[in-house]
């Protein structure tokens, strides 16, 4: 009986570290750009993201590729399950190469929605839908 309760709780202990820490591994795909800055050269981008939904905050967010003119990123989960907020930030700042002309989010694997635009004159506005 003993060995059982031993097994069980075992059992349990692993399910909830994957529940609590695997969901920190998982890209978010509901994240969006509340707000950005851009550094007086042009160089740096800061963006402040959050999530569409009301599950869900940001812990990381990645540069999957820049090149060809744009910035992919991929966002991650916070850690503690399906709301955590185990390892939430909201502000990320990325450097931006001279031929960088939009910003782009991860959708869905491997589709990137354009969420900033770089306009003929210089400024960064909201990408029009």
């Amino acid at each position: 009986m003993k060995k059982c309760l031993k097994i069980l709780f075992w059992a349990v202990c692993v399910l909830a570290v994957v529940y609590f820490a695997g969901t920190g591994f998982m890209k978010n795909t509901s994240a969006v750009i509340n707000d950005y800055s851009v550094s007086a050269d042009g160089k740096e981008i800061t963006l402040n993201i959050g999530v569409v939904s009301s599950v869900g905050h940001i812990r990381d967010v990645k540069v999957r590729q820049q090149q060809g003119g744009e910035l992919q990123l991929d966002c991650y989960s916070a850690f503690g399950g399906l709301n955590g907020r185990i390892g939430e930030k909201e502000s990320f700042t990325f450097e931006l190469n001279d031929d960088t002309d939009s910003i782009a989010v991860n959708r869905d694997q491997n589709a990137y929605e354009e969420v900033l635009v770089k306009s003929e004159d210089g400024s960064w506005q909201r990408a029009k839908l």
